[in-house]
């Protein structure tokens, strides 16, 4: 499988990913930022939860700590 195959089938693991670098954030910086656990935050980088069983809450909790809108991590 190759790196596009990989960013189609986990676009919210990539853009969390490239959005949490930019920011210059840690994955467990970003989880006390959203109010998250570090591990939920490792688990959706990872591809381990795809955005369909990350719930709307959490996602619009990572993009708040962002300071992104939350249609930038689908």
């Amino acid at each position: 499988m190759g790196d596009t195959a990989i960013y189609a089938q986990y676009p919210t693991a990539t853009w969390l990913t490239y959005y949490r670098i930019k920011a210059g954030l840690t994955q467990k910086r970003l989880a006390e930022l959203a109010g998250l656990n570090i591990r939920q935050v490792q688990k959706i980088e990872n591809g381990e939860t795809l955005a369909g069983n990350t719930t709307a809450k959490n996602l619009l909790a990572l993009a708040d700590a962002l300071g992104i809108d939350p249609h930038k991590l689908l």
